[in-house]
């Protein structure tokens, strides 16, 4: 008895693995006529709706054309503020060096720079200042000198 409910088993076994695959190949064959229907209806919309597809289809592709180049301006316009920048920044580096080495070279041959100069002329003003004093006082001498000297001749 033992040998015949493994046959049996196997039997069962065998009819639902048969009725599994039937029931597969009934599946894959429904599937592929919902996809051959699915084409055969977009081939009939794309014929019906042809006309007016290719004018969004247009339409799109100028919004996108519109839009490539409004974005492609604004990167031109980023990278050429950048280069400007670092142009002028470039540029200001290369003046101060300018201006060091001309500076430089004007010290070694003994040239005043401008502190020196403000200098000199507020110490050549102080000394206007100190013989104008001088000259007044010592007419101021002379003329006290004079004047005894005259009023004693008329006398």
């Amino acid at each position: 008895m033992a040998a015949r409910r493994k046959t049996s088993k196997v039997g069962a076994t065998v009819r639902k693995a048969r009725t599994r695959a039937s029931r597969a190949q009934a599946n894959v064959i429904e599937n592929v006529q919902h996809v051959w229907l699915a084409g055969m209806g977009a081939v009939a919309k794309a014929q019906k709706e042809g006309p007016a597809a290719f004018q969004e289809a247009v339409a799109e592709g100028l919004q996108l054309l519109t839009r490539s180049r409004t974005t492609a301006e604004q990167m031109i316009r980023d990278v050429f503020a950048s280069a400007q920048g670092s142009a002028t920044e470039t540029w200001d580096n290369l003046e101060a060096l300018f201006q060091s080495r001309v500076q430089k070279a004007l010290q070694q041959i003994g040239v005043p720079n401008a502190s020196e100069i403000r200098l000199l002329t507020k110490r050549v003003a102080e000394l206007n200042d100190n013989v104008k004093a001088l000259s007044a006082k010592s007419a101021r001498s002379a003329k006290a000198r004079r004047a005894p000297a005259k009023a004693k001749r008329k006398v």
